[in-house]
């Protein structure tokens, strides 16, 4: 196997190299990236850590125009743009803790301000609180690259990688990600599997700890 160098924290285009580099879980022809290949999808991930810091600063700055006039529209547009850039963040390489700490603390801004717009009203209360209660959750997710890798429109795991792509992840990891899958993607995503399966025995590549992968896998969402 060729040496590549990858970076220690990539983002979502190299992540993607790096999970198919050597991974008998892939395609032959899928498992040996190499180097140009490697540091050009670095490239266009730095390319794109710049434009997400260009967008959060033009949001800060927008943020910062904000008073008590503001419209309850205008602000639920910004809290939409606040989470789609955390969940860009979550995906980006390098360390970005301090951009999702504030992207958290302008979320909770913005939901003090929903909160008081609603005023005592008890449905609209319970509402927010059912909300904050799910991005809590949605916000622990990402905290594992593949969550995030999924999650774009542009993503870069193509069909034909997405169960390779899930069974290169830890068991636990593995669990959490497949309640995201309604029930059609949940059976297609199970009948490659088992194309899988066979593929892996008959070329002697099943070993327990993948069969505790596909194990995982097939588990029933709790």
């Amino acid at each position: 196997m060729r040496k590549i160098q990858f970076s220690p924290t990539p983002g979502s285009r190299e992540r993607q190299l790096c999970r198919r580099h050597g991974n008998p879980l892939f395609p032959a022809e899928k498992r040996h990236p190499d180097q140009s290949e490697v540091n050009e999808a670095r490239n266009q991930d730095k390319e794109e850590e710049i434009r997400f810091l260009e967008s959060l600063r033009d949001l800060l700055q927008e943020v910062s125009h904000l008073t008590e006039r503001t419209e309850t529209e205008e602000i639920l547009a910004i809290k939409e743009r606040t989470d789609k850039l955390y969940e860009q963040c979550a995906g980006l390489g390098g360390e970005h803790r301090r951009e999702k700490d504030g992207l958290t603390r302008l979320n909770q801004v913005i939901m003090q301000a929903i909160q008081a717009a609603a005023g005592d009203d008890p449905l609209a209360l319970e509402e927010l609180a059912k909300e904050q209660a799910a991005r809590e959750l949605h916000l622990q997710l990402l905290e594992h690259p593949i969550v995030s890798d999924l999650l774009r429109t542009d993503s870069f795991i193509s069909s034909d990688e997405l169960v390779p792509s899930l069974l290169s992840e830890q068991e636990d990891v593995i669990r959490l990600v497949m309640p995201l899958f309604d029930d059609e993607q949940r059976r297609e995503i199970l009948q490659q599997a088992d194309s899988l399966k066979k593929s892996l025995q008959e070329n002697n590549d099943w070993t327990l700890a993948i069969e505790a992968k596909f194990e995982a896998l097939e588990a029933k969402p709790q």
